[in-house]
């Protein structure tokens, strides 16, 4: 009752302004330094990843708002049923959303001025183009003239997502009504393009995540001691039902292979993943399997003996290691050409990553990890050129040399743009 009473008050009493104002209050500012370009970034699970590297690699501020608590605060004022993202910001513009505008506006701009109180908001960073709980910061950034810019998260290297992000762009009918994005391939380009009135304002900067694993030295055999599953259960992947089989033939042979000193982790992606993978596999009393979500991939592929997944960037992020991948390819895991992100007919792609064609095989790689066998992986000059197809590597062409100083560039330059345009900045 008195938790009904409250969110009735946040609701319909408690002002926008104030609404943004205390959640400002909650920004981290702790690794700012004062004289810096600051950029406001709405944080997310695999977009930290990214802001971790651009506070070690540039000289710019990278302070963060949980985009979740964003996102739940507003909950309070825009009905489910128009929580769609693509949709929303054209909905704002219409009838049917239309007395929302204000409200969020409002909400952004107290926000955005609050946080002005502690240090100049030169940029507001969001993880894609468009999350509906990202237009009110939008809003406000669009009022107080601060450049509001997308470090995109998404990478559209699976054939089939392409043409898929068109259709929702064209029924959506949403366009980018921001400054600029930043993108990790030219697919990913080619697939945001449509939403763009100029294409030139998509920037292909690389992924600044990879930046430290560009010259990662490999681990001696002797340090080598996970058998690391990357979990493929979410619906997303539409291969459940393989992934049962793999976690099911996982948990056989870690039992008949379990010895001291070797992990059998299955790496999720976040608390929520974990918890969904449990309930999907059931009770597994005595296995081995270590079920983990907060094991950076950094730490856990120089040490694998043996990689599996399918359809995941983690795949393809393995190939900066040493790492013997292998992609379970049968059933659901085995579809058209289309819908894989790593192409099981691909000559390059067969030369660096081992494709287990039955349950069998797959049970017998894994056999032989456990073994210490040490598996194929072909050579580290196939490994990065399976990576530069799907990730843009920066410094080839005479420009930044990292992703994350490309990323940098991208900022400052859209930061200069607005001063020299003269867009207001409005602090409190």
């Amino acid at each position: 009752m008195m938790e009904a009473a409250r969110r009735a008050w946040m609701r319909w009493v408690e002002r926008p302004e104030t609404a943004g104002a205390k959640l400002a209050r909650r920004i981290d500012w702790e690794s700012a330094t004062p004289g810096r370009i600051t950029v406001l970034c709405l944080e997310r699970s695999q977009f930290i990843k990214d802001i971790e590297e651009l506070r070690r690699l540039t000289d710019m501020n990278w302070v963060t708002l949980s985009s979740t608590r964003v996102k739940l605060r507003q909950e309070l004022w825009v009905p489910e049923a128009d929580r769609e993202q693509g949709y929303f910001s054209v909905w704002l513009k219409e009838k049917r959303c239309a007395h929302l505008r204000p409200i969020l506006e409002r909400f952004g701009i107290g926000l955005l001025r609050e946080a002005q109180k502690v240090m100049p908001v030169d940029a507001v960073a969001a993880a894609n183009i468009d999350y509906w709980q990202d237009e009110a910061l939008k809003l406000g950034c669009r009022r107080l003239g601060i450049p509001f810019l997308v470090l995109c998260r998404e990478n559209y290297t699976i054939p089939w997502t392409v043409p898929w992000m068109h259709d929702h762009l064209a029924k959506s009918g949403f366009r980018f009504e921001g400054q600029g994005l930043a993108v990790f391939s030219q697919a990913t380009k080619d697939a945001f393009a449509p939403g763009f009135d100029n294409a030139d304002d998509i920037w292909i900067t690389g992924a600044p995540r990879y930046d430290r694993w560009m010259h990662l030295e490999p681990l001696p055999e002797s340090a080598k001691n996970a058998i690391s599953l990357i979990t493929f259960s979410d619906p997303g992947y539409m291969a459940t039902n393989t992934f049962l089989d793999v976690a099911a033939i996982f948990d056989k042979v870690a039992r008949a292979e379990h010895r001291d000193g070797l992990t059998w982790l299955v790496k999720c992606k976040k608390r929520g993943d974990r918890k969904r993978t449990l309930q999907k596999i059931g009770a597994l009393e005595g296995s081995p399997l270590d079920f983990q979500y907060d094991t950076p991939l950094f730490e856990l592929y120089p040490r694998s003996r043996i990689v599996i997944g399918y359809n995941s960037l983690a795949l393809v992020e393995a190939m900066l290691t040493d790492a013997p991948v292998v992609v379970p390819c049968w059933g659901e895991t085995r579809p058209p050409r289309r819908d894989v992100l790593l192409d099981y007919n691909d000559p390059l792609t067969r030369r660096v990553v081992t494709f287990a064609d039955s349950p069998e095989a797959f049970a017998d790689l894994l056999t032989r990890a456990a073994r210490g066998e040490k598996l194929p992986t072909g050579s580290s000059e196939d490994r990065r050129a399976l990576f530069e197809q799907h990730i843009h590597v920066p410094g080839r062409d005479g420009g930044p040399a990292t992703a994350s100083a490309a990323t940098e560039a991208f900022v400052r330059h859209y930061v200069a743009r607005a001063r020299q345009q003269g867009m207001p900045r409005q602090a409190a």
